[in-house]
């Protein structure tokens, strides 16, 4: 891991599902964060002792937020032989994909009418991190960006239940798709983006809904049924 993960500070809105202590939020928060962001591979070890360490606490916490993270797919473990940030792949995240359109579906429909200009200009932002990223074709950083980019919609759902059913698979997605080939239409993407941006300026469900379109055809073309 790049920094010390007791130093930063945890994100309650990632774990507004888990009743447990404010110590395996943190650590939960820290170690997803690190995965997000590309500082934690698909494939790379992690370590209980090593992550207790950091925090300043016993391994049973830690043992708890690994747990909760190998639930929703993105740590795997064998006994006595390793605990890894989870292999994904291009099945599976095609697979994780068609769940999320059809989740974000709702998300969008909910979040687009009541849009303001603060989300536009933040859309707009984060759509140029990515295409910076595309530029650069940065698989890592496209990757995240584009994880970035469609939180910004999930964040301002109050739809509680579909906020947590949405959370588990698009974080499957953004870990497979740090090796997506590097063949995809990423114009296609960039256009959903777009789309997005002005459905939200616009408040025009259906805008948004056309980009879902845009997405289902690159799940359909580049990621087809490799495993």
């Amino acid at each position: 891991m790049s920094q010390p993960l007791a130093q930063r500070a945890p994100d309650a809105g990632e774990v507004d599902h888990i009743a447990t202590s404010p110590v395996v939020v943190e650590v939960f928060n820290a170690i997803l964060d690190d995965i997000n962001q590309g500082r934690l591979l698909p494939g790379q070890r992690i370590s209980d002792l090593e992550i207790a360490d950091a925090f300043a606490v016993s391994r049973t916490p830690v043992r708890e937020a690994i747990q909760r993270l190998r639930e929703i797919g993105l740590i795997e473990a064998s006994a006595n032989r390793f605990t890894r940030v989870a292999i994904v792949s291009p099945r599976q995240t095609a697979e994780g994909l068609t769940v999320w359109v059809a989740l974000f579906t709702e998300v969008l429909t909910e979040t687009i009418p009541h849009a303001d200009a603060s989300l536009v200009a933040d859309l707009e932002r984060a759509h140029d991190v990515f295409l910076s990223a595309v530029a650069a074709r940065d698989m890592k950083r496209i990757a995240t960006s584009n994880f970035e980019f469609v939180q910004l919609f999930t964040a301002r759902s109050h739809n509680l239940v579909l906020r947590r059913s949405i959370r588990g698979v698009v974080h499957l997605v953004q870990l497979g798709s740090l090796h997506l080939p590097t063949a995809i239409d990423f114009e296609l993407l960039a256009e959903s983006h777009r789309l997005m941006i002005e459905a939200a300026r616009t408040k025009a469900v259906d805008l948004g809904l056309s980009a879902l379109d845009r997405i289902r055809a690159i799940q359909v073309s580049s990621l087809g049924d490799g495993s």
